[in-house]
C-alpha cells in the first residue's frame, strides 16, 4: 500500500514541476512576443547583484515604483562581469513591464536613466525621440526573471 502512495507522491512532484517549467516558458515568450506592443516604460534602480547556482551566474536585484507601489524584481545581468555589474548599483536604469502584468518586466542596464526624467510620461517622450535608444532595446533579446521570483 505504501508504494502506491509514494508513487502518488512521484508523480504529483513531476506534474507540479512540469507545471512550473511550462508557466515559466510561457512567462518568458509573452514578454519577448508582447514588450514591444504592450510594454510600458518607468525607471529602476539596481539594488544589488546577487549570485545563484554555484556560481554560474548572476541577477540584478532592482526596485522601480508605479503608481505610489514599490516593487521589487530579478534580471541577468547578461554578459556583464560581475565586477562591471556591481558598478551600476543605485543607478537608475529603463525597466520595460507588461501593461496587464507589471511582474512581467526587465531592467535594460545599458540604457542609464539621468536624474532630469523624473516620470514615465519624460521618459516616453526622451525614448520616442531618440532612435539610438530604440534600437538598444530592440536589439537586446529582452528576458525577465523567473515568474517566482518576481511574484513571491
Amino acid at each position: 500500500m505504501n508504494f502506491f502512495k509514494s508513487k502518488y507522491y512521484l508523480i504529483v512532484f513531476v506534474v507540479f514541476f512540469a507545471g512550473v517549467f511550462l508557466y515559466q516558458y510561457f512567462f518568458v515568450k509573452n514578454f519577448k512576443s508582447f514588450y514591444n506592443q504592450k510594454g510600458l516604460y518607468t525607471i529602476g534602480k539596481i539594488k544589488d547583484v546577487k549570485g545563484y547556482g554555484r556560481g554560474t551566474g548572476f541577477n540584478y536585484i532592482y526596485t522601480f515604483n508605479l503608481n505610489g507601489r514599490k516593487y521589487e524584481s530579478v534580471c541577468d545581468i547578461g554578459s556583464l562581469s560581475y565586477r562591471d555589474a556591481r558598478k551600476r548599483i543605485n543607478n537608475n536604469f529603463l525597466v520595460i513591464y507588461l501593461n496587464n502584468d507589471v511582474y512581467n518586466n526587465r531592467i535594460y542596464s545599458n540604457i542609464p536613466i539621468g536624474d532630469t526624467i523624473d516620470d514615465s510620461i519624460k521618459l516616453k517622450e526622451w525614448i520616442n525621440s531618440n532612435s539610438k535608444i530604440k534600437s538598444k532595446i530592440d536589439s537586446i533579446i529582452p528576458s525577465p526573471g523567473y515568474f517566482f521570483q518576481n511574484y513571491f
